[in-house]
């Protein structure tokens, strides 16, 4: 059984590099781009 996805909700910037913020989620310790936390909209998908 896979754990529920994380929604990064509580997130802390620990590092910065080339201009790019990293953070990392406080409840599941993931480290991503602080630029991948944006919300996507849907219907920009191409059709």
């Amino acid at each position: 059984m896979q754990p529920a996805a994380c929604d990064h909700n509580r997130t802390q910037i620990i590092a910065r590099r080339n201009g790019i913020d990293y953070v990392e989620c406080l409840d599941c310790r993931q480290v991503f781009e602080a630029e991948d936390l944006e919300p996507v909209k849907a219907d920009e998908e191409d059709e």
